[in-house]
């Protein structure tokens, strides 16, 4: 019979739900159960068997608005709080303490404001995909006028560029123009050698 380990998990928390992950490669045989205040778990991995039996959780869980995945990773586990408040701790159990770390990658304090979802974060650890994307795409409605542009109309803009003379020809035609032939460099260098004179040229060769 395989040996039985009580299983490490990480876990942070947002306004209305708690993330618990069990990271551990390949798991297999996995099992989740969640009761209105307690977390029960089991996999399989490297020929262990990992139980978590009736967890006592903070505080009480929404079990039909709670889920969780598996992948080659980890478990990854989301929980409904059924009253939005702030957890202390994941349990209340302090034999469990040891086996219970603070998941920094996804932690948020409860002043912070991703802990309220005023800002985009973390959402459900990866359970939904990509559907918080939704939300975001919906802000960037604006895009599509340039709201950053303060209302600018396109046509408007078309006529400020008609306006705008871009061709500068004519102004370098009259510049060149203007120019003195007199005021002009001369073209040979005054200080070149003399040419050679018909006696200091080399004898023809014999």
């Amino acid at each position: 019979m395989a040996a039985t380990s009580t299983p490490t998990l990480v876990w942070a928390q947002r306004y209305e739900k708690v993330f618990v992950t069990f990271e551990m490669i390949k798991c297999e045989n996995v099992s989740v159960e969640f009761s209105e205040g307690l977390l029960s778990l089991e996999a399989t991995a490297n020929g262990k068997v990992y139980k978590l039996e009736n967890m006592p959780l903070f505080s009480e869980i929404v079990t039909e608005e709670s889920k969780w995945k598996v992948n080659d990773r980890a478990v990854i586990i989301s929980m409904k709080k059924k009253e939005a408040i702030w957890w202390d701790v994941l349990t209340k159990e302090k034999s469990y303490k040891r086996f219970i770390k603070v998941d920094f990658s996804k932690w948020c304090e409860e002043e912070d404001k991703e802990y309220t979802g005023e800002v985009a974060g973390f959402d459900d650890g990866g359970m939904g995909g990509m559907g918080g994307m939704g939300g975001m795409m919906g802000g960037m409605g604006g895009m599509g006028g340039m709201g950053g542009m303060g209302g600018l109309d396109m046509s408007q803009m078309g006529g400020m560029m008609d306006g705008m003379d871009f061709d500068d020809d004519d102004d370098d035609e009259a510049d060149v123009s203007d120019l003195n032939p007199s005021d002009l460099p001369p073209l040979e260098d005054e200080s070149a050698p003399p040419p050679l004179e018909e006696d200091d040229k080399p004898p023809p060769l014999e």
